[in-house]
């Protein structure tokens, strides 16, 4: 009888972890220690979940002693394995087709370049190519973004560099951000604060001209127990979307479970929609690049207000090789209506 009771209480704790981390949020813990670190790999706990039920399995027909126990454990795995899977499967696995832009359409390009890693060309060869108009460089130094910027003068209109660093002389402690001065007057606005350890930077157009307020964000990372200033920095981020034309573009440190609860709708910070949500891109990740997009985390983002249309989006796992442990993210968006 004690050795039934305790197989019970374990089926029972196993299955109602396994249930808060299959979707913390029917609790409010996707923010929380421990839950808001377990929810990031979804893809990767799919195959952890399944390489252990077949484990389970084998270990039952070894061990007819443990047959019925090692069943239900199996059962419980398999079905936490296809609810999450079937979570990967609405956010999108992939639809990377990114249209032609049209004659309003935007592009923003967005890329943590892991401290100056990757090189100037690199990042003007694939912002040229895919013509982008706004490029967000987190872990980027104002001089590294001005050569970017020079590179890409060679053939358009140039762009505005905006950066902001927190600890000069180490490179992952600044941000750039670089706007095409198609795209008219800019100027950086520090007024609003800023996010902790990491910067973010925010512009807006000036000289009374009209167009999105722009933010590079970089928030830092959920590694402490209890990591109460990558809460403040979520908010702080959703905070900054308090317009009627906003664009956000980064890394957020942050999948799409951990912005539940910070805006009125799935994949929301605020007013502000997710452009991989937005175009079944959302289970593609960014990040580890040693590790393929469907087991990485989604953790870098664009999102925008609903006065534009993700016309396309696209995780770029051809630059890999690139110098970066982030691959970069494409959105193109067009004016709704």
């Amino acid at each position: 009888m004690p050795l039934r009771l305790a197989a019970a209480a374990l089926i029972v704790v196993l299955t109602a972890g396994l249930g808060v981390l299959a979707w913390p949020q029917a609790l409010d813990l996707q923010r929380a220690a421990g839950a808001a670190q377990a929810v990031s790999f979804r893809g990767a706990t799919v195959i952890a979940a399944l390489g252990v039920a077949v484990v389970a399995t084998a270990l039952g027909h070894v061990l007819p002693g443990l047959r019925r126990l090692a069943g239900v454990l199996a059962l419980v795995l398999v079905v936490y394995a296809a609810g999450v899977a079937a979570v990967l499967l609405v956010r999108g696995i992939g639809a990377p087709d990114v249209p032609r832009a049209g004659a309003n359409d935007l592009t923003l390009l967005s890329w943590n370049t892991l401290g100056d890693s990757v090189p100037a060309d690199a990042v003007a060869r694939v912002a040229a190519a895919d013509g982008a108009d706004v490029i967000a460089l987190p872990e980027t130094t104002r001089d590294r973004a001005r050569q970017i910027a020079r590179l890409l003068a060679e053939d358009g209109p140039g762009f505005r560099v905006f950066s902001r660093d927190q600890q000069p002389g180490i490179p992952a402690r600044s941000t750039s951000l670089l706007v095409s001065r198609a795209l008219g007057p800019y100027a950086q606005v520090r007024s609003v604060g800023d996010t902790t350890g990491v910067p973010s930077v925010v512009v807006q157009p000036s000289g009374g001209q009209n167009g999105p307020r722009i933010v590079a964000v970089h928030t830092l990372a959920p590694y402490e127990p209890d990591p109460e200033g990558w809460r403040a920095d979520l908010a702080w981020v959703a905070e900054r979307c308090d317009g009627r034309n906003v664009l956000l573009a980064g890394d957020f440190n942050a999948t799409l479970d951990h912005f539940a609860g910070l805006g009125s709708g799935a994949g929301q910070l605020a007013a502000c929609r997710d452009g991989a949500l937005a175009t079944r891109n959302g289970a593609v990740g960014t990040w580890p690049t040693s590790l393929p997009g469907l087991l990485g985390t989604p953790i870098d983002h664009v999102l925008a207000t609903p006065n534009w249309r993700f016309a396309g989006f696209r995780v770029l796992t051809d630059q890999d090789s690139a110098g970066s442990d982030h691959r970069p993210v494409l959105a193109r968006l067009s004016p709704a209506g």
